[in-house]
């Protein structure tokens, strides 16, 4: 089973990519189908391609808000079986001064891959 810290690599690797606008990265760390749920919408993720199209101009978004980090906090961790783990986590995306500019909490369902682990599902809970 992931362990904590495990899992906090894991974040802290894609929150790396999501704003250095590595979209193969991004794309890796899913399991496909994948699933994306919000208040307005869900989308079913399929392939690495439906991640690279979600996440295209992302970095460039964060970099003209003056966003240059995402810092995740592991809220919480549970355990569902032993290889799915249902995280809580809040994002903390910060400037270059380490000032948080947004934050925002998802919920995501892991599946265990080796000693890291791939999103199945991801429940965005909005800004905080």
């Amino acid at each position: 089973m992931l362990d904590e810290d495990g899992l906090r690599d894991f974040l802290e690797g894609y929150g790396r990519e999501l704003v250095g606008g590595d979209l193969e990265g991004v794309a890796a760390r899913y399991g496909y189908p994948a699933y994306v749920a919000g208040d307005v919408e869900s989308v079913a993720v399929a392939s690495p391609a439906d991640v690279r199209e979600a996440f295209a101009g992302a970095a460039e978004r964060y970099r003209e808000r003056g966003m240059v980090d995402a810092v995740p906090e592991l809220r919480g961790m549970e355990e569902l079986t032993e290889r799915l783990v249902w995280a809580a986590v809040r994002w903390s995306y910060r400037d270059a001064r380490g000032d948080e500019v947004l934050a925002e909490s998802h919920r995501y369902l892991l599946r265990e891959a080796g000693n890291s682990c791939m999103i199945c599902a991801v429940v965005s809970l909005g800004t905080d």
